[in-house]
């Protein structure tokens, strides 16, 4: 079979290819041909709202991108913005304009800049425009003082002057002049050496560092490794409660590594003492972003260790380093043969790697059969067929056919009501996608109180119906968070009774307004972190919230939504476990307990999920996951830890629903981080055929059987809806049928 490459990879291709054979524009989607969000960055509170729409331009068709702008009164223009980082390098030097066609039917004032990426921020250039209502191309010019790696340079628009549309495409960043021609870039065939002396045989000090002060002891020593001569030996003995990056060995990367090429990090290491420590491929200044991250714990016998990463940004030479991170445990690690290379845009498969996705856990396969036996248990019901002629006489050996339609159990994610609404080709697909796959959404944004807005509300009411008229289920999500970040900015200055009745009135309106629309609201989200609303209020408006919601929703149901709680530690639960129980003791009307599941490397074992699943289960009240997602840029242990996932908690007998955050790359929070189901281009990673393969076949009733001879059949099939066909010879008759758990259901038809 013929393996395809996704499309992921050629822009990748035309993202080298564009920095040096076609020298002039950097932007990307500079014209809006796809969706926004996948290249820029967007910047307020209230979240700005954005249309990206097709409108009549110069006599055809033209992908446009509409910004409301609402800034807060008294707030700087730069707290409204659109942006995107450089991922170029730009010489010291380089002349550079930023072109861009706009308008804006109320004269919007808007700042076009390019910036260092990071405080403090310095500007390579400026210009403060005032738009008018018709299309108008501007320019602004400046000349780099310094030069740029990819990623160290910002260019964007504030847009925070003032209330109104503003409309934008054809954004340009243009270097003048001529570039050289295509350096030949590390392949997979022909990588690139990225450090030196890495068997030790050169004077130790001309190459690595080591930092740590008298925390650490360095020598040179023979190699029992395979294939190498010297060793370095590194006894360290870290305070308690130092960080890992206290005691380390660096050396600084003499090359050039450019976005997304692969770095591969191997070295040979052992540890009498099972220490632990850290391989890191990183920025060489602050923040020190890390392309590589990855720990393990070392065994007394020689093991190589091999990781690769993408590299998140570029980096001139001298401008990256390598190193190990020592300060975890005390004790002698040894260290010997360290490669680290740059293979260029080498696939994974290329790769062969040793990642310890558990972090040195415990996990077995125990918890797997007994799961699966509790969701044959307790996901199905029995399903009597009897079949009878005309005159009610039973008729054997008819063939009856059981084909599920949907789930009772609810499967979904959390959407975006603007991708609802569009009409552009992305949002088309991704509607597409949410029939197909989902019984249940939440809204990612659209309904949190500071996001509000009139043109939000509306769109949101739009893609409500949508959702309604297809018959899937809508989470609310979320009334009150009690952060000042998260209310909006008109209540932050409200004090004890004032912010009491403002949250009052906030979940009475919304709860009154959307009553018929959702069958749950997440009431109030992260209280155990989130506590500045009810220190002011008195943690009595936290149980009182639940209240309100009662009052003015008494069908839908109300959920206290918290997260880490299957990631976290003790502390955090017991942290969450107190705000429920308080909640439970002041008899607040909480029907459900939301799990948010935001999980990462390393990985927690399944037996502890079912563990802490198991322990909020003694609240008494059902269990939703509502937020889950996994960081894991590895498509296989992505796929296998989600398939695990999915089964541990669909065999819980007190989960009642799974909802992930989100599904698409092109508008996924952790997207970046390999939190998406769906890449950009919509081609499917592992974990979204695992999916369908659980929800859709798996834990999916298609069933064929014949009457007896009483004319009835009876089969276990999961939850949900159901279509019945019956036939015999040219006779056939169909029915629906609801099978909910407790509920034995039985179907008599009748063949005429």
């Amino acid at each position: 079979m013929r393996r395809s490459i996704p499309l992921s990879w050629f822009c990748l291709l035309f993202l080298h290819f564009s920095v040096w054979a076609v020298p002039r524009d950097l932007v990307r989607n500079g014209s809006f041909g796809v969706d926004l969000r996948s290249s820029w960055a967007l910047t307020s509170k209230p979240e700005l709202a954005v249309e990206r729409v097709q409108v009549e331009l110069d006599g055809a068709p033209k992908w446009i991108v509409r910004l409301r702008v609402e800034p807060v009164v008294d707030g700087d223009s730069w707290a409204v913005r659109m942006s995107q980082t450089v991922r170029v390098f730009l010489n010291k030097g380089d002349s550079l304009s930023l072109r861009v066609r706009m308008r804006s039917p109320d004269g919007c004032k808007l700042r076009p800049y390019l910036e260092q990426s990071r405080d403090p921020y310095i500007k390579v250039f400026e210009g403060a425009i005032s738009l008018t209502p018709e299309w108008k191309t501007y320019t602004i010019e400046g000349i780099t003082d310094r030069a740029f790696s990819p990623g160290e340079a910002t260019v964007g628009f504030h847009l925070g002057f003032g209330k109104g549309v503003i409309e934008m495409t054809d954004v340009q960043l243009i270097r003048q002049g001529e570039m050289a021609a295509a350096p030949e870039r590390p392949t997979v065939k022909d990588p690139e050496s990225m450090i030196s002396n890495a068997s030790f045989s050169l004077p130790f000090d001309e190459t690595w560092r080591v930092s740590g002060d008298e925390k650490v002891v360095m020598t040179l020593v023979d190699a029992e490794a395979p294939g190498f001569a010297k060793a370095m030996r590194l006894a360290s003995t870290p305070a308690d409660g130092d960080k890992p990056w206290v005691v380390q060995v660096q050396q600084t990367c003499t090359t050039q590594v450019y976005p997304e090429e692969a770095v591969y990090f191997r070295a040979w290491l052992r540890s009498p003492d099972l220490c632990r420590t850290t391989f890191v491929y990183e920025l060489n200044a602050r923040p020190h972003s890390k392309s590589i991250n990855q720990e393990v714990k070392l065994t007394p016998k020689w093991k190589e260790y091999r990781f690769v990463g993408r590299a998140r940004r570029g980096f001139r030479p001298e401008q990256s380093q390598i190193g190990f991170f020592l300060g975890h445990d005390a004790g002698v690690v040894e260290i010997a043969g360290v490669r680290v290379e740059n293979w260029g845009l080498a696939e994974g498969h290329e790769f062969d790697e040793t990642i310890d996705f558990w972090g040195g856990r415990e996990h077995t396969d125990e918890w797997r059969e007994p799961a699966l036996e509790r969701i044959e248990r307790i996901r199905k019901g029995a399903l009597e067929v009897i079949v009878v002629d005309g005159e009610g006489i039973a008729v054997p050996g008819a063939t009856v056919r059981v084909e599920q339609l949907r789930h009772h159990f609810r499967f979904g994610s959390a959407v975006s009501a603007e991708l609802m609404v569009s009409d552009e080709p992305d949002a088309k697909r991704y509607r597409q996608e949410i029939e197909r796959l989902y019984n249940v959404v939440v809204f990612e944004s659209d309904l949190k109180w500071r996001s509000e807005s009139s043109d939000r509300l509306a769109k949101t009411e739009k893609a409500l119906e949508w959702l309604r008229q297809r018959h899937i289920a809508v989470r609310g999500h979320c009334l009150v968070w009690g952060s000042w970040k998260y209310v909006p900015a008109s209540v932050r200055t409200f004090r004890d009774t004032a912010l009491r009745q403002a949250c009052q009135q906030h979940v009475t309106d919304y709860a009154r307004r959307f009553h018929d629309k959702l069958y749950i609201w997440d009431v109030v989200n992260e209280a155990r972190t989130n506590t500045e609303v009810w220190e002011e209020t008195g943690w009595k408006s936290f149980a009182d919230a639940f209240r309100w919601t009662a009052d003015a929703a008494p069908d839908a149901l109300r959920c206290y939504n918290d997260y880490a709680i299957l990631s976290g530690t003790e502390e955090t639960r017991a942290g969450v476990a107190e705000r429920i129980q308080y909640l439970l003791d002041n008899k607040a009307p909480v029907d459900v307990l939301g799990i948010q599941a935001h999980m990462t490397i390393p990985l927690v074992p399944m037996d502890a999920i079912l563990a802490t699943l198991d322990e909020w289960a003694a609240f008494g009240k059902p269990l939703e996951i509502t937020e889950f997602d996994l960081s894991c840029t590895k498509d296989l242990p992505h796929a296998a830890y989600f398939r695990d996932f999915m089964t541990a908690v669909f065999s819980h007998p007190k989960v009642e629903s799974f909802l992930m955050w989100g599904f698409w790359e092109g508008r996924h929070w952790r997207s970046r981080e390999g939190g998406h189901m769906f890449r950009l281009d919509w081609s499917k990673r592992p974990a979204q055929d695992a999916y369908e393969d659980l929800v859709l076949n798996q834990w999916w009733t298609q069933w064929e059987g014949a009457t007896g001879a009483a004319g009835s059949s009876t089969l276990r099939a999961f939850y949900g809806t159901h279509r019945v066909t019956v036939a015999m010879n040219d006779r056939t008759a169909s029915t629906e049928v609801q099978l909910a758990p407790g509920k034995e259901a039985t179907v008599r038809l009748v063949l005429e």
